[in-house]
């Protein structure tokens, strides 16, 4: 395996802990939507539950995929770094 740069290492590990905070950071906006909205606007949401539940369920998906990129570059750099 080719020696990687410090630079190199540490910028993946840079970028991964950035994915996971949007990741969370996604998650807490979709949270604050749904309280939010729902709690606004009740008759509103009933007729287009399918499409905002559908919404907060892509954000959701989307967060988590962040989160796991971001927990996948963080592990390779700290192997690279033993």
């Amino acid at each position: 395996m080719a020696k990687r740069s410090k630079f190199s290492v540490d910028m993946q590990f840079l970028f991964g802990d950035a994915l996971i905070k949007s990741g969370v950071a996604t998650v807490w906006l979709a949270a604050l939507f749904a309280a939010g909205f729902v709690s606004a606007i009740p008759e509103e949401v009933g007729r287009h539950a399918i499409g905002f539940w559908g919404m907060i369920a892509a954000m959701v998906v989307l967060a988590a995929g962040l989160w796991q990129l971001g927990r996948a570059l963080r592990k390779e750099a700290t192997i690279a770094d033993r």
